[in-house]
C-alpha cells in the first residue's frame, strides 16, 4: 500500500509491504495412486465415509523422519498432516487480518462515522458485523500496532520463517501513516518517535535482535547477513526502486531462493540509517 516494498533478508525474507500488492507461494505435489476398491466413491454421494487410518496406510521405501526439535517447525508439521488428512487443524493460520480503525479528520467533514468496534476481533458496519484476527480501534497507538504486529513479525523471522506485511485500504485510509509514519517521515529523518510507523520499528527491532543472539551465541561464531531492496508494483509491472532504470523486472522462482525479482538490487544494510538514506 506505499509506493515502497522493503525487504530484508537474513536466513529468511523479511517485513515487506508493497503499493498495490504483495504475493506468497505453495508448491503443490501429486502422486499417482492406482485404483482400487478403498479410492472407488460410494454409490450414494450423501453417504459419507469415516475416516480409518486403514484408508491411508501406505508402504514407504524411507524410514520414518524423528520429529523436529524445533517446536515452530513441528507446529508446521501437525498442520500440513491435519491438512493432508482432511482434518480440523489445531492450530492458527500462518496469515492473519487485522483491522485499524481510522479516526475521521478534524479539518474536514466526513459526517458520523459508520464503524463501530464490537469486540477485540470483530466490528459493525451499517448494522452488519464482520469477524477478523484482530481489530484494533482509533485510540490505537502506533506502538499498540507495531507491539501486536511487528514483535511476533520479527521473531517468526529470526525463527526461520518468511514474513511479511500487507497493508490494504482505500486512498487515504491510513496506509502510509500505519507502514511508516506521517507523509513527512519518508524524507525527514528527525520524526517523532511515537508518530513512527511499523517499518522503521521493526527494522529498528530486527537490529537490536540480531545484536542480541550474536552476543548471546558468542561462542557459536553466529553471524547474521541482512540485504535489503525496494520495488513497487504499479499497473502489474516491478520497477527498482533503488535503480528506476530497471522497469518491467520479472519475477522468478525456484529451489533455493523460492520467489525473487529478477535482477533487483539488492545493498547489505546493517543499522536502520542503512535501510533509510
Amino acid at each position: 500500500m506505499l509506493p515502497r516494498n522493503p525487504i530484508a533478508r537474513d536466513t529468511a525474507e523479511l517485513p515487506s509491504s508493497s503499493s498495490p500488492s504483495s504475493s506468497a507461494k505453495t508448491r503443490p505435489s501429486s502422486r499417482k495412486h492406482k485404483p482400487s476398491k478403498e479410492n472407488d466413491p460410494p454409490s450414494d454421494h450423501n453417504i459419507i465415509v469415516p475416516y480409518s487410518p486403514s484408508h491411508v496406510k501406505s508402504k514407504s521405501p524411507l524410514p520414518p523422519r524423528p520429529p523436529s526439535s524445533n517446536p515452530l517447525k513441528r507446529k508446521l508439521a501437525l498442520d500440513t498432516i491435519a491438512a493432508e488428512n482432511s482434518l480440523p487443524a489445531t492450530t492458527d493460520s500462518g496469515v492473519k487480518v487485522i483491522v485499524r480503525m481510522r479516526p475521521l479528520r478534524k479539518d474536514k467533514d466526513e459526517g458520523d462515522p459508520i464503524v463501530q468496534k464490537i469486540s477485540g476481533d470483530s466490528l459493525s458496519i451499517n448494522g452488519r458485523t464482520f469477524t477478523f484476527d484482530s481489530v484494533a480501534d482509533v485510540e490505537a497507538t502506533q506502538l499498540d500496532i507495531f507491539e501486536h504486529v511487528g514483535v511476533p513479525l520479527v521473531e517468526n523471522c529470526l525463527a526461520g520463517f518468511n514474513s511479511s506485511v500487507f497493508a490494504y485500504g482505500q486512498t487515504g485510509s491510513g496506509k502510509t501513516y500505519t507502514m511508516w509514519g506521517p507523509a513527512n517521515s519518508l524524507a525527514e529523518e528527525n520524526v517523532a518517535k511515537e508518530q513512527q510507523g511499523l517499518t522503521p520499528r521493526v527494522f529498528e527491532r530486527l537490529f537490536a535482535r540480531i545484536k542480541e543472539e550474536q552476543t548471546k551465541h558468542s561462542d557459536q561464531q553466529l553471524n547474521y547477513q541482512c540485504n535489503c531492496s525496494f520495488l513497487e508494483i504499479y499497473n502489474e509491472q516491478v520497477t527498482d526502486l533503488l535503480d528506476p532504470s530497471q522497469r518491467n523486472l520479472q519475477i522468478r522462482e525456484d529451489v533455493k531462493s523460492c520467489v525473487y525479482v529478477e535482477n533487483l538490487t539488492e545493498n547489505q544494510v546493517s543499522t536502520m540509517e542503512d535501510v533509510t538514506q
